[in-house]
């Protein structure tokens, strides 16, 4: 998985797709380096997230979705988006390209507090994180429907 850094909007990233089980991401990056378990704020469930802080990787398992991945976060440089080495990007390169490949709908939400700037693509759920104009992660998840139902891949 290491030189596998394909993030693919609404299907997973590389070898990793989304619906896969601990095991199988397991067997594809090994143990985690660190695991935590969070309560999502405003929603009733539970999520099991496995760091990978060597590979610039954090893996979401919703628990009442039989524990399977439906998010995933990285910060690793070397990430492809659409062919494109994403963290070498500005802004305005990754708006450009997530249009160009059919991803219209996006806002922009700035937290003076964490002098960030995040990018929402919210047909791709995906979000872009900028801190003093420089990409340093980005997060994406299975689709869902209005209802909050997983449409899997």
């Amino acid at each position: 998985m290491k030189n596998n850094v394909e993030i693919m909007p609404l299907k997973g990233f590389g070898m990793i797709k989304f619906g896969a089980s601990q095991k199988e991401v397991e067997d594809m990056l090994g143990s985690p380096q660190e695991t935590e378990s969070i309560d999502v704020e405003g929603e009733i469930h539970e999520v099991e997230v496995w760091n990978y802080w060597d590979q610039g990787h954090a893996v979401y398992f919703e628990k009442d979705q039989d524990n399977v991945c439906t998010n995933i976060e990285t910060d690793n440089e070397q990430s492809i988006l659409f062919g494109e080495k994403v963290f070498n990007l500005t802004e305005e390169a990754i708006v450009s390209l997530m249009k160009k490949n059919g991803y219209e709908t996006f806002e922009v939400e700035d937290d003076d507090e964490m002098e960030e700037r995040i990018v929402f693509f919210d047909d791709a759920h995906m979000q872009f994180v900028f801190d003093d104009k420089q990409l340093i992660l980005v997060s994406w998840a299975v689709a869902t429907d209005e209802q909050g139902n997983i449409l899997w891949p």
